[in-house]
């Protein structure tokens, strides 16, 4: 928690039921935002926001965060958000793998089947563990690209690799593929979907009925992907 900040609990009555969240404000924020995490509720805010300022807020947003918490469906996040400590986790292909740290004359990651051994110099962790994640991301990803490139019959121009903010990947009209680098943290078959989806953007620019029928087609159970991405995605990204 950063100097300045304040913290309180708070709740609106809608539709004659409880909306409960937490207001964060901070003097550093310029605007407000609604974050939600499983069914829990925050509200960051600028420090000059009224308490009545953002139950207008709430209000007004009331029956998107509802329906947000409802896609949730009180599911916990099978991933762990990683603090970079030593036996704590990090996430690898779906799973909350051990991490020890060892403190040596070299920066560079050793990954055995249950566990990531970290050798620490001068670079932290987290630096040596992202980087590692972008050197094993094409090997993981490549052969999907392989196999809907032949199921589609499309071949993208270009397949980018990015530590994305906000998406899982993205498709551009020259046929340039991204894929976000943290997708390696998710099950294989939640990666196979991903890649799969954004191949069918070469063929279909927008989500229109025809380019869920092609998802479809090729992945019935595309639909069980979307929901593990929702829920794990807040300690992926």
């Amino acid at each position: 928690m950063t100097p300045n900040t304040t913290v309180l609990k708070h709740k609106i009555i809608y539709k004659n039921k409880e909306l409960e969240f937490k207001i964060i404000k901070t003097a550093r924020r310029k605007t407000s935002e609604i974050v939600i995490k499983y069914d829990d509720v925050f509200i960051r805010a600028p420090s000059s926001k009224s308490i009545q300022e953002i139950e207008t807020l709430v209000k007004d947003k009331a029956e998107w965060i509802l329906q947000k918490i409802q896609e949730n469906d009180g599911k916990k996040p099978e991933i762990m958000l990683p603090s970079y400590k030593n036996n704590t986790t990090l996430p690898y292909l779906g799973k909350n793998i051990r991490l020890k740290i060892v403190k040596d004359d070299a920066d560079y990651l050793e990954f055995l089947t249950n566990e990531f051994i970290i050798h620490i110099k001068k670079n932290t962790v987290r630096t040596i563990y992202e980087k590692w994640l972008f050197d094993t991301s094409i090997e993981i990803f490549y052969p999907y690209v392989e196999k809907y490139s032949t199921l589609l019959n499309v071949k993208p121009n270009k397949i980018l690799v990015k530590n994305l903010k906000s998406r899982w990947g993205s498709a551009t009209f020259k046929g340039i593929i991204n894929l976000n680098v943290n997708l390696i943290k998710a099950p294989i078959e939640v990666i196979e979907y991903v890649v799969l989806h954004e191949m069918g953007h070469i063929i279909e620019k927008n989500h229109s009925a025809r380019f869920w029928r092609l998802i479809h087609n090729c992945m019935s159970s595309y639909c069980e992907k979307v929901k593990w991405l929702k829920v794990n995605g807040v300690n992926m990204l």
